[in-house]
């Protein structure tokens, strides 16, 4: 993760105080990256509308001019350097995703965006151009949580198991704070379909759960962090997961994605997104080429 040059952080046009500007420094200062801002803005016409060319033109540029000032007066609390872009757009995903790769940002803030400027975020999470942190809170974390799955064996999901442990050292080193991992036992029922002895069925369980947390154990103690950190809780992830989140008082969950796409999303879904619409903390994004072996 470290060290982190170009953090990108996407603001919301006429909103003052939003968690993301205001963790955005924090962020910036304390890993010591450069701080650009982008601020997309719809063009000054009807969503639904479709403009010839050079109306369209017009639109774009009357909806820059009226953000304008707003963007001057937030820049005026920005840190010295700082790098600002205002865009209007139709299409917030693909401009977000566009100016990343545009500033070569390794990492990137944003808030929840309201579903009138942003309907559909999903384009920006399954192809993710760097850890993607969402903003939900005026200040930066100091209890941090990773989410890990050890149900699959592809090498995909172990390399964000792994990336989540080493974003997690890291911020925790920091910012000064506090450790937890958190995972979702499985259910011994669903593993084994046809078993109907219950007895059976949970001596399965017990030992399913001490093989699935000695697991556990030894990836996060290869990492350095204490076996009292870990959290185990049975059900599915996007119950399991949530419920340590609140009973934890996480202020930042780490969550890895596979970031599927095209089919693979429709069928197998992403534990990540199932689960970000139910934890209130803030939440950061890691995809398999976020790890890279701390030896």
């Amino acid at each position: 993760m470290f060290p982190i040059k170009t953090l990108l952080v996407v603001l919301q046009h006429g909103r003052d105080e939003q968690p993301a500007w205001l963790q955005a420094q924090a962020w910036a200062q304390v890993l010591g990256a450069h701080l650009e801002v982008l601020l997309p803005v719809l063009p000054d016409a009807h969503g639904q509308l479709e403009l010839a060319p050079g109306l369209e033109e017009a639109a774009a540029r009357n909806a820059e001019a009226k953000a304008r000032p707003w963007l001057d007066r937030v820049m005026e609390q920005a840190p010295p350097g700082t790098g600002q872009t205002l865009l209007a757009t139709r299409h917030w995903a693909e401009s977000v995703l566009h100016e990343c790769y545009r500033l070569e940002a390794d990492f990137l803030m944003i808030g929840d965006y309201p579903e009138s400027e942003a309907p559909d975020m999903k384009p920006l999470f399954r192809k993710l151009p760097a850890p993607t942190f969402i903003a939900r809170r005026p200040i930066a974390p100091r209890r941090f949580a990773a989410a890990l799955g050890i149900g699959a064996d592809d090498a995909p999901h172990r390399l964000v198991n792994q990336a989540a442990l080493e974003h997690l050292v890291a911020l925790v080193l920091k910012f000064r704070g506090e450790a937890r991992v958190l995972s979702a036992l499985p259910n011994p029922v669903e593993l084994v379909p046809l078993m109907g002895d219950a007895y059976a069925a949970s001596y399965v369980g017990a030992d399913l759960e001490r093989a699935y947390r000695e697991n556990l154990i030894q990836q996060i103690t290869r990492f350095g962090l204490a076996e009292t950190a870990l959290r185990v809780s049975p059900g599915r992830p996007d119950v399991a997961v949530p419920e340590m989140v609140a009973s934890e008082k996480v202020d930042c969950l780490i969550l890895g994605t596979v970031c599927r796409t095209g089919f693979a999303a429709f069928w197998l879904g992403n534990t990540a997104e199932d689960v970000m619409p139910r934890v209130s903390c803030d939440v950061l994004l890691l995809r398999p080429q976020d790890y890279f072996d701390p030896e």
